[in-house]
């Protein structure tokens, strides 16, 4: 097991948000810093999944078979059935209008380590978590880390799961000196970007209530993180604001500017890209729709009246 003095994440930052929010667009962004790299695959799941290592740790149970893990050593076999499994290699989540994502593509772990990687360091789990379940989990993944910053020779490891943001004060006790990106995006736009997705709701309706959910998810989960997390709004990161936000990027990542992650920006994010107001144009009825959107607003404002929310 790594040893006492290295169960530390200070060298770890994650982004999330509702999804379709610009999780993955800080992600890349940060990896073009020559001491910032990201995690492979962006979204590594076992960290937040159901069953994952974070739910090891805090002993909960998930998913259709939580009746049957009556015990914790029943719950890491559900662990790393999860493990070898989709988490291990799964087909590539196809997004629209991204034509190099091809069909059957393998993803997962394996993309950033070797088999024999995953063996040793579940091996090494599986001896220690009886003994201090806590301590076994967080090692798993503190060497998760170590194998991809080996990889990629950079200093800071970043993993781009939307959920981060829904478990980070769940994460935050777990994980000491981890960091958080969220990233908030008006949810009028995200709505009319992710039910273009096959894995989302399917129309306007669905989708306030997908967002509205995913919102309160994230702020009852994020109160008491304080300055461990940077929260941005999409629309000031890439159209209203972009020097001051580019700035606090590099403040809150603790690295200074540098060129190539200057011109990722400046040529890659951009404000057409964001296409705001979107929503005006595909909602069936953009009035009605903008109404109860304004509804949701308020009543996540009552949550965290800082939550820099577009309206």
């Amino acid at each position: 097991m790594t040893e006492s003095k290295l169960l530390e994440f200070s060298d770890a930052i994650l982004s999330g948000g509702t999804g379709r929010s610009g999780t993955t667009i800080i992600g890349k962004l940060l990896t073009r810093h020559s001491k910032i790299g990201i995690a492979r695959p962006t979204e590594i799941k076992v960290l937040t999944a159901g069953n994952g290592l974070l739910d090891l740790h805090l002993g909960r149970r998930s998913g259709k078979y939580k009746k049957l893990l009556i015990n914790d050593q029943l719950h890491l076999i559900r662990f790393k059935q999860r493990l070898y499994g989709e988490w291990c290699t799964r087909d590539i989540k196809i997004t629209p209008n991204k034509p190099e994502q091809i069909p059957g593509t393998q993803v997962g772990l394996l993309q950033g380590m070797t088999r024999e990687d995953i063996d040793r360091i579940y091996q090494e789990l599986k001896k220690d978590f009886r003994r201090d379940k806590t301590r076994a989990t967080q090692s798993f993944l503190r060497s998760l880390i170590d194998i991809h910053k080996a990889g990629n020779k950079k200093e800071i490891w970043v993993d781009t799961t939307p959920i981060n943001v829904m478990r980070a004060s769940e994460i935050q006790e777990f994980l000491p000196g981890i960091r958080f990106i969220h990233m908030v995006r008006d949810g009028r736009d995200a709505i009319a970007s992710v039910i273009k997705e096959p894995w989302g709701p399917n129309n306007f309706e669905e989708g306030l209530k997908w967002w509205r959910g995913r919102m309160i998810k994230n702020l009852n989960g994020s109160l008491k993180v304080g300055a461990s997390m940077l929260t941005l709004a999409l629309e000031d990161f890439a159209i209203n604001d972009r020097e001051n936000s580019y700035l606090k990027i590099l403040k809150f990542s603790n690295v200074l500017d540098e060129e190539v992650m200057r011109k990722y920006f400046e040529e890659r994010i951009r404000p057409e890209n964001v296409r705001q107001g979107r929503w005006k144009h595909e909602a069936d009825k953009p009035n009605e729709f903008d109404a109860r959107y304004r509804d949701i607003v308020a009543e996540l404002k009552e949550i965290d009246p800082t939550v820099p929310l577009y309206i």
